[in-house]
């Protein structure tokens, strides 16, 4: 903790100093990376400073409601002589920003990386002046946002607020996940004395569905297999079911918590094949399976009771494979 009150100290000197920032998350951005985007861009915006938000995909529909999504770009800015700090949040990998990542990383004065996820962050490998803040007891990447704007002394007006306060919504699955705390009830305490509407959040975050999205969840849910005497449930997704329902991936990051829901389960997976051939796989737990881990053996991460992984395969055999590896979590013992 005292590691992080003196890394906050030397990220504030950083966003005061600099002058033109390019804000950014990881690719395929959820409500934590996009709540906190905004948020910076609305507080720098505040402090007179030039502001580039910027994510590799689209911002999920869902989010559209935020104040300011509309200043998110998908084109990095031609800002050849290097002078801005990139500013990332919610990943602690540059490779997860997507194709320009490290791009971005090259080109730019200084780096302020603000992260909750399992990682040891990238800046031990430039040369540049790097601030990395990884805090895996944050209950979001917005909640370090808020506590950097305070010890900057910034004010966060009423956008800031809301774009804060939903990062934390849904990055605790609406305060029922286990990253949430005291901390987090506090925090969201704070963010509504700046004005955010919690019950418009909410209403906007989880009852605005399009129609294409719960027909998709409808066939989802027609897949739904359980393993390992009900302790493991997996659903599927293919292309076709995306073309019929006409949806897109953004809008499936809660079909897991479905899967999740089930009495029985400790272990959850949602297996995607929007594009044939490309595979994601959302996985979640309750109580005693670090699913960081388990998505680690396929080149992911995340945190112990949330994580994922995006790899080019066949769906069937990633499927088998992630049956084989996750019975040995929940049977005792990790085969090696």
């Amino acid at each position: 903790m005292k590691k992080n009150k003196a890394l906050m100290k030397e990220a504030a000197a950083l966003l005061s100093e600099d002058n033109r920032f390019l804000v950014t998350a990881h690719e395929r951005p959820d409500g934590d990376a996009v709540g906190s985007i905004l948020a910076m861009g609305h507080v720098l915006g505040e402090q007179g400073r030039q502001c580039v938000l910027y994510t590799q995909d689209d911002v999920p529909k869902g989010l559209s409601f935020l104040p300011g999504v509309s200043r998110i770009v998908h084109e990095v800015p031609e800002w050849k002589d290097g002078s801005f700090c990139l500013v990332v949040l919610d990943c602690n990998e540059i490779d997860r920003v997507g194709k320009d990542g490290a791009m971005l990383l090259g080109g730019c004065e200084s780096v302020v990386v603000l992260d909750h996820h399992l990682g040891d962050g990238f800046c031990q490998e430039v040369s540049k002046t790097c601030v990395s803040i990884i805090d895996t007891t944050a209950c979001a990447t917005g909640a370090l946002c808020f506590e950097l704007f305070k010890e900057l002394g910034w004010k966060v007006n009423k956008d800031a607020a809301t774009c804060l306060y939903t990062a934390v919504l849904t990055d605790t699955g609406g305060f029922r996940y286990s990253n949430t705390s005291v901390r987090t009830f506090d925090l969201a305490k704070e963010l509504v004395g700046c004005g955010a509407d919690p019950y418009e959040i909410a209403l906007s975050c989880f009852e605005s569905r399009p129609l294409s999205k719960l027909k998709l969840l409808g066939l989802a849910l027609e897949t739904l297999e359980v393993y390992y005497n009900g302790l493991l449930s997996i659903m599927t997704l293919t292309p076709e079911m995306f073309e019929l329902c006409g949806s897109k991936e953004s809008e499936t990051d809660d079909f897991v918590s479905y899967a999740r829901s089930l009495d029985t389960v400790e272990v959850a997976a949602l297996i995607k094949e929007a594009k044939p051939g490309l595979v994601s796989v959302s996985l979640r737990s309750k109580r005693f399976v670090n699913v960081a881990e388990l998505a680690s053996r396929f080149g992911g991460g995340g945190h112990f009771n949330a994580a994922g992984f995006r790899m080019a395969g066949n769906p069937t055999e990633i499927k088998e494979r992630l049956i084989e590896l996750a019975g040995s979590y929940l049977q005792g013992g990790i085969s090696k």
